[in-house]
């Protein structure tokens, strides 16, 4: 295979089969508007096939880290603009990975009164705040009424990325954030239609990832999963329900 021959991933045709993971920069400001260091640096990467942007929040209270950059305010909108139209001068792609951190966040980095997860359990560790190091808070249990709201959120920034100029987006279901939370069965403890069986607790993920494809188009949209990864309280170990929950899943968006 040609590292350098072009590539089509549903509507976007890249130059060549390079592809720049999502890396946490925290280079934007406290307002979550990326700034020119920001431009600058997806700028000097424009010449792989694609670039995937760090994890960009679709809500304050989804916000994981200091300085991470929105996709909510047209000050955010407009900040990522710049990065776009930088990335496309230089004959680029990029899209914007759409993040809620879920319960590995704090209230002194988002501003809310509280985190948000599936269920009430705990990250174990320490999240680095604009005040310092604090353990991670319980969170609030998503009510079943709620997760409409969080869906429209998700739907809400992947199309506020297309405005501000990205060619697609990556829904973030991996690495223990709030979608892989839903997935996780040490995360998600719910007894309602989001939880228990692994057809229920991949429920969630399909409707956001619709809802997404909907809004903006199935081929500019992606989701990143990480199976089995076991990072920041998001443990699946169980293989037979690590296969039936992806495999409903990968059904369930198919």
């Amino acid at each position: 295979m040609d590292l350098f021959s072009p590539l089509a991933l549903g509507d976007l045709k890249l130059s060549n089969r390079l592809v720049m993971a999502p890396l946490t920069r925290s280079r934007s400001g406290k307002d979550g508007v990326p700034n020119a260091d920001v431009v600058e640096y997806y700028r000097q990467r424009a010449s792989l096939g694609l670039i995937v942007s760090e994890g960009t929040y679709p809500s304050f209270a989804g916000q994981g880290f200091v300085r991470q950059p929105g996709l909510v305010t047209e000050e955010q909108i407009a900040g990522w603009k710049k990065v776009t139209d930088a990335v496309h001068a230089e004959g680029g792609l990029i899209v914007a990975q759409v993040m809620h951190a879920g319960r590995v966040t704090h209230p002194e980095t988002t501003g809310a009164d509280y985190v948000e997860a599936p269920s009430a359990i705990a990250v174990e560790g320490e999240s680095r705040t604009y005040t310092g190091k604090h353990a991670y808070p319980v969170p609030h249990a998503l009510d079943t009424e709620e997760l409409p709201r969080i869906i429209e959120e998700f739907v809400a920034a992947s199309r506020n990325a297309i405005a501000a100029g990205f060619d697609g987006v990556e829904l973030h279901g991996a690495n223990g954030y709030l979608l892989h939370e839903f997935l996780a069965p040490s995360a998600n403890t719910r007894t309602d239609n989001y939880g228990g069986s692994p057809e229920n607790r991949a429920r969630f993920v399909i409707e956001v990832v619709t809802a997404v494809a909907e809004a903006i188009g199935a081929g500019k949209t992606g989701l990143r999963i990480s199976p089995e990864h076991n990072v920041q309280g998001a443990v699946e170990n169980d293989r037979a329900d690590v296969l039936a929950t992806y495999t409903a899943l990968v059904q369930g968006i198919a």
